[in-house]
């Protein structure tokens, strides 16, 4: 049952949040200046595999996050019934999920990733040692593994806030 409710709002979730998106842009009217003749502001630094990078989780709550270990693995699972991989491997996080401030929620559910030729991969919800699900107040910490059935190589991992708007991504080239 709890499986069926997760599964139902991971579906509406999407859909609620897409109802408020608007569909237009306003651009520059002329004029005025472009953000093209703007000089190029200093881009923070890339998240990597190993280094903690933050995540504004909304409502002024900030996860810090850290990736601990990437790799592609034949199994996530010591169950002799477990899947296999349909990609060819599975990319095995390790995942450590800190707030920094207020409360946030840890979820594997937050993941997603893409091969390097855009295809999404497939999240593996019943491997060994997942991360846990539920609220991380300050100071506090979760640990576990997110694993996905995706082609081996370079991969993009995005990490989405409770409603499912993008929060952080890190390149992933295990």
């Amino acid at each position: 049952m709890k499986k069926l409710f997760a599964l139902m709002a991971l579906i509406a979730i999407p859909v609620l949040a897409g109802c408020g998106a608007s569909g237009s842009t306003t651009g520059n009217a002329g004029g005025g200046s472009s953000a093209a003749s703007q000089p190029a502001e200093s881009k923070a630094a890339e998240p990597k595999v190993g280094e903690p990078f933050t995540a504004d989780m909304g409502g002024g709550n900030v996860a810090k996050i850290t990736i601990v270990t990437a790799q592609f693995v034949d199994s996530v699972s010591t169950n002799q019934f477990a899947p296999k991989p349909k990609a060819g491997k599975f990319l095995q996080m390790d995942v450590l999920w800190e707030t920094e401030k207020g409360t946030t929620k840890a979820n594997s559910l937050y993941f997603t990733v893409k091969d390097a030729d855009g295809r999404k991969g497939d999240m593996e919800l019943f491997g060994d040692g997942t991360l846990g699900s539920g609220d991380v107040p300050a100071g506090d910490k979760m640990r576990g593994f997110v694993n996905f059935d995706v082609a081996p190589g370079p991969v993009t991992v995005t990490i989405t806030n409770p409603i499912l708007q993008p929060a952080a991504t890190i390149k992933i080239a295990p």
